[in-house]
């Protein structure tokens, strides 16, 4: 039997994507999602990690937004102004440039690590804010450090890429990394329709595509002031939330014969 994994990205990032994700969880059509260990309702997402033992949760890798979980002083060359990570082009720049130093990435990534296992949670697995991690020097980093702290998983990028953002990123996955191999799903999908409440239509499709596992990516999430607030990206990740909870994605899941599983079964 085929096996789907639907992730939900950024959990923690505020307390109605919070919501969104248990919600969508709790509706039959999300079985895991990453967190944002320093986002601002991190902690409360791993309480509710706790009461929805079911989900999967995994590390949301991020230097792209907000503050390092490693102190600064021992992360100076990805950080901007302020003490902040700079966002994403610049995070690209220093990774491709060797600004953003391999000892540093990994001193980084341990913490993001070790504040989940504070937070109660062992990551199932890892993938990345702005999906950072196709390119090869951070999956080099995560190949080094996560399995020596009990990760073996990993978002992967085999897909149909039908979009100039995905077949960068796809490109950039092909690259080699020079670290070990993390274990991912056959294929991957979601970036095409991020925002669209037409989801159960797409799923259908990459269903029947071939693979044995596909990861699908979601960004479930409740439109509301404090979101706008902290991301460009808000009335479309409810409308994505809308799609996933409509009835029809649970009943594409059924009707395809796969079986929902998180990165804890892969």
């Amino acid at each position: 039997m085929k096996r789907l994994i639907v992730n939900a990205d950024d959990f923690g990032l505020t307390g109605g994507v919070n919501r969104a994700v248990i919600e969508c969880h709790q509706a039959g059509a999300v079985s895991s999602a990453t967190l944002l260990v320093n986002g601002e309702a991190a902690e409360a997402a791993a309480s509710l990690a706790a009461a929805n033992p079911a989900l999967g949760v995994g590390l949301h890798f991020n230097i792209t937004s907000g503050t390092p979980a490693a102190p600064p002083e021992q992360v100076p060359s990805l950080l901007g102004e302020g003490g902040q990570f700079p966002g994403l082009a610049a995070a690209l720049v220093r990774l491709s440039t060797g600004r953003a130093r391999t000892g540093e990435l990994k001193a980084e990534l341990a913490a993001q690590i070790g504040r989940c296992l504070e937070l109660g949670l062992r990551p199932s697995h890892i993938d990345s804010h702005h999906h950072l991690h196709a390119h090869p020097r951070l999956r080099h980093v995560i190949g080094r450090v996560a399995p020596a702290l009990g990760i073996s998983r990993m978002r992967g990028y085999r897909m149909r890429a039908r979009s100039p953002k995905a077949l960068a990123i796809a490109a950039a996955a092909r690259l080699p990394a020079g670290a070990g191999a993390l274990k991912t799903p056959d294929r991957f999908s979601g970036i095409e329709v991020m925002g669209s409440r037409s989801l159960a239509g797409w799923l259908a499709r990459e269903l029947a595509a071939g693979g044995d596992c596909l990861e699908f990516m979601c960004h479930p999430g409740y439109a509301d002031e404090r979101l706008a607030q902290v991301t460009s990206y808000n009335s479309l990740r409810q409308a994505e939330m809308e799609g996933l909870v409509s009835g029809e994605f649970p009943r594409a899941i059924e009707a395809a014969g796969v079986r929902l599983i998180s990165f804890r079964d892969l």
